[in-house]
């Protein structure tokens, strides 16, 4: 969103539909439209209304080029505005890149000192990058810990399976899931077709009630069609049985150790 001018009311109405409905987890970065969608959310949050701001979870990631220590905090700063909110519920870390981690969580730890954010988390990092980013944390005495790594993760994208979410799971982050829908191509898959047809549903929903069957799984699917925004909501609603879950898996396999031959 936000990056058109020509679909800026259009996707404002999403948002404050989306609100409306009972979204309230809106995630959003400074690179997407160029601080544009930060722009629109910003505007549908003027209309929900400021006394209603801390019924919200709203999130928000700071590029990697942008990451140094006052970078990150002029970058929050900018995002803040664009927002017409006054604080974030959660800054990542869009992607690792050439500023050290420990930069990077020194604009944190100002930022949550100064009220400007709740909590801190990373996106797209891997096992060993996460390692390293929590033994920094240890070591600069973080008292707000990270709670969340956003990833990309659906039925076809589920390598983070293998070692990345039993980590997470096993430290407490949560794991946001971008992309939970695929490209598109999973709402009109035709196993999803056929088990979302038994139970008077949609793909898309069978496809995002599979990326929430854990708990400490949360999809964050993106559409400015307002019914598509209910029937995406509805998705938590749906909790898959063990037959259709192992359809699933006979149709987008879930990651394996490969075995490997001693060499002699």
């Amino acid at each position: 969103m936000g990056e058109q001018a020509a679909t800026r009311t259009e996707e404002i109405n999403a948002v404050t539909h989306a609100l409306k409905c009972g979204y309230r987890l809106i995630d959003t970065a400074e690179m997407y439209g160029s601080g544009g969608a930060e722009s629109v959310v910003g505007a549908a949050l003027q209309i929900f209304g400021k006394a209603r701001r801390d019924e919200l979870c709203i999130v928000s990631k700071v590029l990697p080029q942008n990451a140094s220590r006052h970078g990150a905090v002029k970058a929050c700063e900018a995002s803040l505005r664009r927002l017409n909110s006054e604080y974030l519920d959660v800054y990542l870390l869009h992607w690792s890149g050439n500023y050290p981690f420990v930069e990077t969580l020194q604009a944190f730890a100002e930022l949550h000192e100064r009220g400007l954010i709740k909590r801190c988390g990373v996106s797209n990092l891997d096992v060993a990058e996460l390692e390293e980013w929590l033994a920094v944390e240890h070591q600069l005495g973080i008292a707000e810990p990270t709670h969340v790594n956003q990833v990309h993760y659906s039925m076809q994208a589920r390598g983070i399976e293998f070692d990345l979410l039993p980590w997470q799971r096993e430290h407490g982050i949560v794991t946001m899931a971008y992309s939970p829908l695929g490209l598109g191509e999973l709402t009109r898959h035709s196993v999803l077709i056929d088990i979302a047809q038994a139970r008077a549903a949609t793909a898309a929903q069978i496809a995002l009630a599979w990326v929430m069957r854990h708990p400490d799984v949360v999809a964050i699917p993106k559409s400015t069609h307002p019914q598509r925004l209910e029937e995406n909501l509805r998705a938590l609603e749906i909790k898959l049985t063990e037959d259709e879950l192992a359809r699933i898996d006979a149709t987008f396999p879930p990651p394996r150790r490969k075995r490997t031959l001693a060499m002699v």
